[in-house]
């Protein structure tokens, strides 16, 4: 072999290396609908991803993590965008962390849906859009664009190299929305009711 191949090709090893050793909050589990994909663009102390949704209801995406050296520190900056695929808009959007809370809540952009803002605290957050966005949108800074876009943070101050934290990213279906507005009317209905019928009584 000449020697300039042999010392490319050492260079190529050199940089996995280094890569390996560099990396972050590794992604050791993916769960989500048949034909969802994602492309990690994690480093050390950040967790970075694309999720393209070709398909949404009913399954939720679940990412699987685990911290490495890396990543100690207290807290992980977060970025993704969110590709939407599978045709249909998006009206809201969680994200639930499990073994890990959100420290801070950056910015939301939805491209051709302005307005979007994300709303909640601990362990639960949700993504609200003033009108169905049907083609993605960025949480946190994923373009490095900078001031008005902010990263995300997850606080692992808990998590120990090896332990792990679990995200889960959902549309939640809009039946399950009307199903549960239908049952809080039917109880204000039932409370009336019954508080009419004491009155009566009386």
């Amino acid at each position: 072999m000449k020697p300039r191949k042999l010392f490319f090709m050492a260079g190529l090893a050199l940089a996995a290396l280094a890569s390996s050793q560099a990396s972050a909050a590794a992604v050791t589990g993916f769960s989500s609908a048949p034909g969802n994909t994602y492309s990690d663009y994690s480093a050390a102390g950040l967790v970075s991803f694309d999720l393209n949704l070709v398909q949404s209801l009913p399954a939720a995406t679940i990412f699987d993590f685990t911290i490495e050296t890396g990543d100690l520190g207290g807290s992980l900056l977060f970025n993704a965008f969110v590709n939407n695929l599978f045709g249909s808009g998006i009206s809201r959007f969680e994200l639930i962390l499990s073994n890990a809370t959100f420290d801070f809540i950056g910015s939301v952009n939805a491209p051709f849906e302005p307005g979007a803002v994300a709303s909640g605290s601990g362990s639960i957050v949700t993504i609200s859009f003033p009108s169905p966005d049907e083609f993605g949108f960025a949480i946190g800074d994923p373009f490095a664009s900078g001031f008005p876009e902010q990263n995300w943070r997850i606080n692992i101050g808990s998590l120990a190299v090896g332990d792990s934290f679990s995200l889960r990213m959902e549309v939640p279906e809009p039946g399950s929305l009307a199903l549960l507005i239908a049952a809080l009317a039917a109880a204000g209905v039932a409370t009336r009711h019954s508080s009419s019928r004491h009155r009566q009584a009386v």
